[in-house]
């Protein structure tokens, strides 16, 4: 398990350890939308609301890289007809944005290119034989591992507005 690919079920289990409200009906939406055309979701809502939280519980539902049916036997999820079929099926990419924001004197730029940097670096560890070691670009990278190992991606991303917010002057960014 990687820091950014495939994270694991820890946070989720975390999470389930104290009081939860269940949300996995979200995994039943997303489900009904895998291989349709243009499968991209974004969960708008108030601060506290739960968003990473939901977060959490995707990386875990999704991730190839463990087992995490045993936090959701006795969820809502679980009653659905897609619930075996996706559980544990994917390689999982998430990451919170504002992670990578550490100085406010740092350009926007520098902190894409931060984040497209750690998510190279474990890619590249997790599918040597897809990734040409010269590839620079991250959707170089996604896209050679697509194509040379009939892999697919869930995408998980928290804050993802963090750099609009951050650098709201930058409207190239």
């Amino acid at each position: 398990m990687g820091k950014y690919l495939n994270p694991g079920y820890g946070r989720f289990k975390t999470i389930r350890n104290g009081v939860y409200v269940d949300k996995s009906g979200l995994i039943g939406f997303l489900n009904d939308l895998i291989d349709k055309p243009k499968p991209l979701v974004c969960f708008s809502r108030p601060r506290r609301f739960g968003k990473s939280f939901a977060a959490s519980m995707l990386c875990a539902y999704y991730d190839r890289s463990c087992d995490s049916r045993f936090l959701f036997e006795d969820l809502k999820v679980s009653g659905s007809d897609s619930f075996e079929k996706y559980l544990n099926k994917y390689n999982v990419i998430s990451f919170d944005v504002t992670g990578f924001i550490t100085d406010s004197e740092e350009s926007g730029t520098k902190v894409l290119k931060r984040l497209q940097s750690a998510l190279m670096k474990e890619l590249k560890e997790a599918f040597p034989d897809c990734v040409d070691n010269e590839s620079h670009n991250l959707s170089d990278v996604l896209f050679d591992i697509v194509s040379k190992g009939n892999e697919k991606f869930v995408f998980v991303i928290d804050e993802w507005d963090a750099l609009f917010r951050e650098y709201k002057d930058d409207h190239k960014l």
